[in-house]
């Protein structure tokens, strides 16, 4: 067979095609054959041949259907017999609908007396259990059942075991993990046999508060490892999940740390970056290793390296629940960041293992799409690619009890599995919020298709990362524009778009909405990519000194806050933290850590949050406008010496009980401004203190102040 070289590949249920590169002389008309599981020989007719040289291409005619769950083997006198390739039949119009499973059932499951294990596998011809048993790994057989589906059950109790299944495409076995699995061995080796049940036991904490509007939302991005692994607070468990609910934990001067100092901020929603189970971390010693976890290996299974335990599957389980529990106890909601537009170098994954060809998305030219930047974008629009999106949201909100969901690169995501799965997750929990990262991005999914922030009208409850507030005030967010201010570093030039960003880009000047309502405006000035605002700014305004850059980093955080939309905080933030100027550090050790001893150093800049949360709840409660109408109709803006910014709101009916007007007072510039108000108001100070009566508004250098009149005119504190 030297200089030979055969490929046969299904190309519609009756129609294979050859490729055929050969120094052998070939007949004029060659017989071929097709062979079904070793046993049934048929003979092909040729539909059309195309020489060129030494190159020949046959297009087969089958005289029956494929069938699927078969092996397949083609002959042609004088050569070794070769797989017939059927991966391509994901591709055939009615596969989908033909193969779509709505059951529940997949992965092991798994109780003391037996386990069963189901997979979805349409494709393959045979798979094999290979399971871990008390002398050894043992292999068993499943069967094919309806929709593509490999079931078999096991007596005994095979909690912990690890396991794999070998299956056979194409005439070619892969050893694969479970793409459903719900535990994992060290480092991904194995899938492994874990108790749902066990943490259905462990009853949901019920939280102190509800959550009316995601209006009411104070978001707090942080990373497990990050929040809890430097050396100047005391937390015992540091890059763990039991290191976030460490209670009484302190920095090195005393002010509180980890979990207290979450619930000293006020905040009411922490965001963890990813926790689905990632390649970059070592499970066994992680020391010299680090990443922020956007490249997933499991869309079901947790991240071993944040367990204390993680050679025991159960126990990271375990763990994240206790976390979330006490999070919650806390009186804080937890939101997961997700990644499901890409995996890991897919063609390893235990997806593109079992069912070749299915889950990821390719170009018109048969390579592996890569929009996402990491070559491997997920195809989310094909329906069981949805159900995996799905059923891992449905999973982690249900048996974990997931407050919300943070989407990356979410516009790479289709507009139905980003509503059903926010539909689903609703009927589990009423006030669970969907937001995400919708650029516009790749053309492999049409437009109309794409979960983007262009399309926010197709997702009405979805919210989205708003880049032009975030550019806007902060200015050139990436290399060759970092140098450029925004609002925040002095550059009133765009206060029109200012008003605009402000007011949730739900308005219509100078541009179009964006948005059918500000809730769907995420509201930030830093997250975990790109530079920390405090690098940005020693970029953008290289003549200030620290301590106006600080002023201005505290300006933005209230502009964060008392603008329309979610507000958006990243870990840190809130002290003008440094990443050394560097921009994507996902895989750098230590930069990315909180920074306990800055803390300290920086105590007043933490109360200055506190106090403008409590500010925004303040509004939240009291200012009860939530949408594009009624913001339309009912907050207007005022420009006050050219640059201050001041936005009303006196609807009756609108705002809570015993508040008659409300004024926002921003004040950009780096001197002291004085506003003529219309009337006495309330200065709101601080939700233990009273508030103090002014009739001018004597505005601090890049400040903001909120002000009220109470209905009865008496301008007494609303505690």
């Amino acid at each position: 067979m030297k200089h030979t070289y055969l490929q046969a590949n299904l190309v519609s249920p009756t129609r294979i095609n050859v490729l055929l590169f050969t120094s052998i002389n070939l007949p004029n008309s060659p017989t071929f054959f097709l062979e079904k599981d070793d046993e049934k020989r048929v003979k092909l007719s040729i539909h059309r041949h195309i020489s060129n040289n030494s190159i020949s291409i046959y297009e087969l005619d089958m005289k029956e259907p494929f069938e699927y769950g078969h092996v397949y083997v083609l002959l042609l006198e004088g050569f070794v017999r070769f797989n017939l390739e059927v991966s391509e039949a994901t591709k055939f119009p009615d596969f989908d609908e033909q193969f779509y499973y709505d059951g529940d059932d997949l992965g092991a499951i798994y109780s003391k007396e037996e386990t069963s294990f189901n997979v979805w596998a349409p494709l393959s011809s045979k798979v094999i259990l290979k399971i871990e048993e008390k002398d050894g790994f043992k292999t068993y057989r499943l069967r094919r059942t309806d929709k593509g589906v490999y079931r078999i059950t096991l007596k005994g109790d095979y909690l912990n075991a690890r396991y794999h299944y070998l299956v056979t495409n194409s005439g070619v076995e892969a050893e694969s993990n479970d793409p459903w699995g719900k535990g994992v061995s060290f480092n991904s080796e194995y899938s492994a046999v874990v108790d749902i049940n066990e943490i259905k036991k462990m009853k949901h904490v019920p939280l102190t508060s509800e959550m009316p509007s995601k209006n009411n939302a104070v978001i707090y991005e942080t990373c497990i490892r990050d929040f809890t692994e430097d050396k100047n607070a005391d937390i015992v468990n540091k890059g763990k999940y039991l290191g976030m609910i460490e209670e009484g934990r302190k920095t090195l001067k005393g002010n509180p740390a980890g979990l207290d100092y979450l619930k000293y901020l006020g905040i009411t929603h922490v965001q963890i970056l990813p926790v689905h189970d990632f390649f970059g971390n070592d499970d066994r010693d992680n020391s010299l290793s680090y990443n922020w976890g956007y490249n997933p290996i499991s869309y079901f299974a947790l991240e071993g390296s944040y367990s204390s335990k993680p050679e025991d599957p159960m126990n990271r389980l375990i763990e994240f629940k206790q976390m979330v529990d006490g999070l919650h106890k806390a009186n804080i909601r937890v939101n997961m960041d997700v990644v499901y537009n890409h995996m890991y170098e897919y063609m390893y994954t235990s997806f593109e293992k079992v069912v070749p060809n299915y889950f990821f998305r390719r170009r018109t030219n048969g390579l592996n799409s890569n929009a996402s930047g990491c070559g491997n974008d997920f195809a989310t629009e094909k329906r069981m690619a949805r159900k995996v999106v799905i059923d891992s949201l449905k999973y982690f909100t249900d048996i974990f009890d997931i407050d919300g969901y943070r989407f990356d690169l979410m516009g790479l995501m289709d507009i139905d599995t980003v509503n059903q799965g926010y539909e689903e997750c609703k009927k589990i929990k009423k006030d669970v919020i969907f937001y995400g990262e919708g650029w516009n991005m790749g053309i492999e999914l049409p437009f109309e298709k794409k979960a983007c922030s262009d399309n926010a009208d197709k997702l009405p409850n979805i919210g989205f990362f708003n880049d032009l507030f975030r550019d806007t005030l902060r200015g050139g967010n990436f290399r060759d524009t970092i140098t450029q201010p925004g609002f925040i570093g002095g550059n009133f030039s765009n206060k029109d778009v200012v008003n605009y960003v402000i007011r949730g880009s739900s308005i219509d000047i100078p541009y179009n909405h964006r948005f059918k309502d500000f809730s769907q405006s995420l509201n930030y000035v830093e997250c975990h990519d790109n530079n920390t605002l405090y690098d940005k700014l020693t970029f953008s305004n290289p003549d200030d000194d620290i301590e106006t850059i600080l002023k201005r980093v505290r300006f933005a955080n209230k502009l964060v806050l008392f603008s329309f939309g979610m507000p958006f905080i990243h870990m840190g933030q809130e002290i003008g933290l440094s990443k050394q100027g560097l921009d994507n550090t996902y895989n750098v050790l230590k930069v990315n850590n909180m920074n306990w001893k800055l803390v300290d150093e920086r105590w007043e800049m933490v109360g200055n949050l506190k106090r403008n949360i409590s500010a925004r709840k303040f509004l939240n409660k009291h200012f009860q406008v939530f949408t594009r109408r009624e913001v339309l109709d009912n907050i207007y803006t005022q420009y006050w010496d050219n640059d201050i910014i001041v936005f009303y709101s006196d609807k009756k009916g609108l705002l809570g009980k015993g508040v008659n007007k409300i004024a926002v007072l921003i004040n950009p510039n780096t001197t002291v401004k004085t506003v003529e108000l219309d009337d006495y108001y309330s200065l709101f100070v601080d939700e233990n203190q009273k508030p103090v009566i002014i009739k001018n508004g004597i505005v601090s250098p890049l400040s903001i102040m909120v002000l009220y009149i109470l209905e009865d005119s008496k301008n007494e504190s609303l505690r």
